[in-house]
């Protein structure tokens, strides 16, 4: 018994009306499909082309997921957009874009090319339709963001609102088949689609790209090198509005009825001299003496500072002689002291009492002292 739920895949890989058509993709849709997968890798191509297979995979009436595995540009974003609500995803390294349908090589008279140009404006309705109702964005948003030709990051598509997803792998991918490739035949075809995709890669992973504020403080995205010509994103990939904008610092820029800068940021520019010449002079005059006075006071403050240091200087070291000779006096005070007292309880010589005296007769024949004799014969009267 065959199995009821089948997933079928839906492979839109290369250029559209080229190597993918309404009748390749009409080939992979059947009645036994349960739901559908559909794989994005184009540059986009024909305008009538893209929407008829947008049309036949939205007639299915089935389930439809997209996924987004390189590139997904121009009408390819139209097929993109059949995706069921939650079911739009890209892989990390994949981007979109968005711009303004044209036609090539036309000609005609006015009023053919009027026509043209009415249904191209149709066209565009179309688009923004489409991806109003899906993003959310309003229609002025939207419609600036196609006359600029706005690539985005999976990152940009998601933040406003054109996927629902990022995922680094995408499982199916495993089982894509590449020999749709086939189909390019021509050497010539095969090298234009892959320059392509190269240019279209390296207008959206620009390593020259800068981010630059504005002074109200939003952030955009700029060429590194010369603006002239070049789009200015907003920080999540919507195009600046036409006008002037001025950069954090002063420098100013113009955005272009097309999107694109006119030419580099300008710096602002100095205030014009108004005084005449000869108050020029005088006011350098007065600046000068100023300047000499100013270099004056410096220099004798400078002085007064050094004089003040040695004076603190000086008076350090005399202070701390002082001391020393103060310390040295109180050391020989206390030694004069001490000796005073030490002199004060000591008694000087022998302090033996002397003998008591002993008056003994003269000796016979001994000399007689003339003042003995004379105090003998007073004694004896």
């Amino acid at each position: 018994m065959p199995n009821s739920c089948v997933t079928q895949h839906v492979y839109i890989y290369g250029e559209i009306g080229r190597q993918v058509t309404l009748d390749s993709v009409l080939k992979e849709i059947t009645p036994k499909a349960s739901d559908y997968v559909v794989h994005i890798h184009s540059p986009g191509g024909d305008v009538f082309e893209g929407y008829a297979i947008h049309n036949a995979l939205k007639n299915t009436g089935k389930e439809i997921e997209v996924r987004i595995e390189g590139t997904c540009a121009s009408i390819a974003m139209s097929i993109a957009s059949v995706a069921s609500p939650g079911k739009l995803f890209a892989n990390t390294k994949s981007n979109l874009m968005v711009h303004n349908p044209t036609f090539q090589n036309i000609s005609g008279g006015s009023k053919d090319l009027r026509n043209a140009a009415g249904l191209l404006d149709q066209i565009k309705s179309q688009f923004l339709k489409e991806w109003g109702m899906r993003t959310g964005l309003d229609q002025g948003q939207l419609s600036q963001m196609y006359d600029t030709e706005t690539w985005m990051t999976p990152e940009q598509a998601l933040n406003l609102g054109f996927i629902d997803g990022v995922s680094d792998v995408l499982k199916a991918v495993a089982k894509a088949d590449y020999l749709k490739y086939k189909q390019m035949k021509d050497k010539n075809t095969i090298l234009a689609f892959a320059e392509d995709f190269i240019n279209k890669v390296k207008s959206v992973w620009n390593p020259k790209a800068a981010v630059m504020t504005l002074e109200d403080g939003t952030q955009i995205n700029t060429p590194d090198e010369d603006w002239t010509g070049q789009p200015i994103t907003t920080a999540d990939g919507a195009p600046l509005a036409p006008g002037t904008y001025t950069l954090e610092g002063g420098a100013t820029f113009t955005i272009d009825e097309n999107g694109n800068a006119t030419a580099p940021p300008m710096e602002p520019a100095a205030e014009a001299q108004t005084e005449e010449p000869e108050n020029d002079m005088k006011l350098k005059e007065e600046n000068d003496q100023l300047k000499a006075r100013v270099a004056e006071l410096e220099s004798a403050l400078t002085a007064r500072n050094e004089a003040a240091a040695k004076a603190e200087e000086k008076s350090v070291k005399l202070e701390a002689k002082a001391k020393g000779l103060e310390d040295t006096l109180n050391v020989k005070v206390k030694a004069l002291q001490d000796e005073l007292r030490k002199f004060q309880t000591e008694t000087v010589g022998d302090t033996t009492p002397p003998a008591k005296a002993i008056k003994q007769a003269p000796q016979a024949g001994e000399a007689i002292d003339p003042m003995q004799k004379f105090f003998q014969q007073v004694t004896r009267r």
